[in-house]
């Protein structure tokens, strides 16, 4: 199996361990587990449905191309760039299509199973050689299934922030009562809640530290499929000159810890390293 594979287990085993963690805390019986079987499964096929991912669109402002100028300009792009991608990944998804989001940052995301976007900015800033380098990068996520796993893991952290919310109401329901009864009491019930509480935050924090980590080997692999595609060289012109415009900042070491995009003079620094070593 593939490196790209393997590297999305810890989004499956991230996922399993909160089902498991929901399943003790409502009781660990088998009923429970039939239940929440049940649940799960429902969540991820609507996640998954054309449904959930248009209404991602809309969230996020990203719309199909309209006009002719867009049509003319970035359809024979993205088929370009797409062709040569499905010779180095031939079982990359056949409905990925391009989208465009109104924004001026230069950007680009992919989503789902077919959400492919390009911001505003990259489309009116860069050319069309750093806009293949940009698509070859966000076809590399679909290519590695980085966008189906993201779907998993948000499922799960999305019905455990569920339970946790109902947990907090229950809990401060019954910390008014027994407040009422004795204050000493009330502030026993605070204290246990609060200690139960933190740890689920400190869990879900190392979550975070380890799915991001792996977002951000991601993005290093997304930069490898681009240049394997044959637009490495381009991606890197279209990295440099996001680089000059943004402001850099690597933030505090949670900041760090959290983010999931590597600073962008290390994703430069990787893909020359690939050009120099297919140079040589």
């Amino acid at each position: 199996m593939k490196k790209e594979i393997y590297s999305n287990w810890p989004y499956i085993l991230w996922f399993v361990f909160y089902f498991l963690l929901f399943w003790s805390i409502l009781g660990g019986t088998a009923k429970i587990l039939g239940f929440l079987l049940i649940v799960y499964s429902v969540s991820l096929v609507i996640a998954f449905s054309p449904i959930s991912e248009s209404l991602y669109r809309s969230l996020t402002g990203a719309r199909r191309l309209l006009t002719k100028a867009e049509k003319d300009r970035l359809l024979p792009l993205f088929i370009e760039v797409y062709l040569k991608a499905t010779k180095i990944e031939p079982y990359l998804p056949r409905n990925i299509y391009p989208y465009i989001q109104e924004n001026w940052d230069m950007n680009a995301f992919a989503f789902g199973q077919g959400t492919l976007a390009l911001t505003r900015g990259s489309i009116n800033l860069l050319s069309d050689d750093c806009l293949k380098g940009m698509i070859a990068h966000e076809l590399g996520h679909f290519a590695h299934f980085d966008t189906a796993m993201l779907l998993i893991a948000a499922i799960g952290n999305l019905l455990m922030s569920i339970l946790m919310i109902i947990i907090q109401g229950i809990a401060n329901v019954l910390y008014q009562i027994a407040q009422n009864i004795d204050p000493i009491l009330g502030t026993c019930f605070k204290g246990m809640y609060w200690v139960v509480n933190g740890t689920y935050r400190f869990i879900q924090f190392i979550g975070d530290v380890i799915l991001m980590s792996v977002s951000r080997e991601h993005e290093y692999m997304a930069d490898s499929f681009a240049h394997d595609c044959g637009y490495g060289k381009e991606l890197t012109t279209a990295l440099y000159q996001i680089y000059q415009v943004s402001i850099s900042n690597r933030g505090s070491i949670i900041e760090q810890l959290r983010s999931t995009h590597p600073p962008l003079p290390e994703r430069i620094s990787r893909l020359e390293r690939l050009s120099d070593k297919l140079i040589e």
